[in-house]
């Protein structure tokens, strides 16, 4: 198991983002080679705990943006990666295979628990934080309504279906990829995206009767 993360770090009390930039600019410094995850978990369970922050600037992104995909909010996207980070930390010793993938499963893990708690009306992307592309404040309502009928659909969807969807039509993911990282197969997959699909089309439907 990892030593305890000092307080002074801040990674249980500030943001993921700050922290990895934080410690990137100080960690890159003492190597420039593109370490294994699985040398870099050697360095942090030996005491480096620096050397953590090379793993949180190598997947905070995509893990990020899988996180904002199946949430919808921006500070819960930011939460559960965070938490997932700690969990992973105290956990290092217990990595078997793909560390991505193994750090996958507990941010997935956290999306589909918060989807299961959380009411599912409060679903939405924070618009202030999307850049606008149209022109016309009607294309703009337009765009902002369309996104909300879609968070109202996605959010119907079973958190196993929405996590296929998004990893797939949002992330752009292959079917080898998505099996890889969650631990099933190619077929699970393709049925869970393709109910996915059917669901969000008889919901839109629905709506647009």
């Amino acid at each position: 198991m990892a030593a305890p993360i000092p307080a002074s770090e801040g990674l249980s009390r500030g943001s993921i983002r700050g922290y990895r930039s934080a410690v990137t600019n100080t960690h890159a410094a003492v190597s420039t080679e593109v370490d294994s995850d699985q040398e870099i978990i050697g360095r942090v369970i030996a005491g480096d705990r620096n050397a953590f922050g090379t793993l949180i600037n190598r997947y905070s992104d995509p893990l990020y943006r899988h996180a904002l995909g199946m949430t919808g909010s921006p500070d819960v996207a930011e939460d559960i990666l965070q938490t997932s980070f700690i969990k992973a930390y105290h956990h290092l010793g217990e990595v078997r295979g793909r560390f991505d993938a193994w750090l996958f499963r507990i941010v997935a893990n956290g999306c589909k628990d918060w989807l299961k708690n959380i009411r599912r009306t409060h679903l939405s992307y924070d618009e202030d934080d999307q850049p606008s592309n149209f022109n016309t404040p009607d294309e703009d309502l337009d765009r902002t309504e369309l996104r909300q009928d879609l968070d109202e659909a996605l959010a119907e969807l079973a958190p196993s279906l929405r996590e296929a969807f998004v990893m797939k039509h949002v992330e752009g993911r292959s079917y080898e990829e998505m099996a890889d990282l969650l631990g099933t197969t190619v077929g699970a997959l393709k049925m869970r995206v393709h109910r996915a699909r059917e669901a969000l089309q008889a919901l839109l439907e629905e709506k647009y009767a």
